[in-house]
């Protein structure tokens, strides 16, 4: 099962980077299809008494507060052979979240494991799009309202592969707040 660690975004943020997708200029715009914050990747894990301590780990986790997402943006990002849309996002305590998951992900046996940096969100791959295009669309949309939220938990996900696009399924989510 190939897993990373996330956060599922609050709906109303979900839905406004789901209004801005209509707003792509033609099919060479590829959306992505399961909006989330991406904190971790852990690779293809299938060992069990690795999964537990993962599960067990991620349960541990604990900030002393929630954590706020502020959006800071689009920018345009190469990962792999693809160049993608993302809306960066800014903050502290989540960067700080980060690097406590990468360490349970370690501590638990995970040798793949590698951080996601900077923050941000994929919106779509913008490939084989013209770059005067994905630059036109950014300065229109470069204010775009997001409010800032609040988020207390994170979720793993494992991911597969079709011949068009990746998907990925929630398997569990963990808060991270004292109770």
């Amino acid at each position: 099962m190939y897993l990373n660690v996330g956060i599922t975004l609050p709906e109303e943020t979900r839905q406004s980077l789901l209004d801005l997708q209509n707003h792509f200029l033609d099919e060479s715009w590829i959306p992505e299809t399961f909006l989330r914050l991406p904190l971790c990747t852990l690779g293809d894990i299938s060992d069990p008494a690795i999964l537990e301590e993962l599960d067990h780990g991620l349960a541990a986790v604990r900030m002393n507060d929630a954590a706020t997402l502020q959006p800071d943006g689009f920018d345009i990002f190469t990962r792999r052979d693809r160049i993608t849309l993302e809306l960066r996002i800014r903050s502290p305590a989540i960067d700080h979240l980060s690097v406590k998951i990468l360490s349970v992900v370690k501590r638990a046996g995970v040798k793949t494991a590698r951080q996601f940096s900077p923050l941000t969100i994929p919106i779509a791959t913008v490939t084989t799009t013209p770059p005067e295009d994905v630059s036109a669309w950014m300065q229109l949309h470069h204010a775009a309202p997001f409010e800032e939220v609040t988020i207390s938990e994170i979720t793993l996900f494992s991911s597969w592969k079709n011949a068009e696009t990746t998907l990925f399924v929630p398997e569990a989510d963990y808060s991270f707040t004292a109770f």
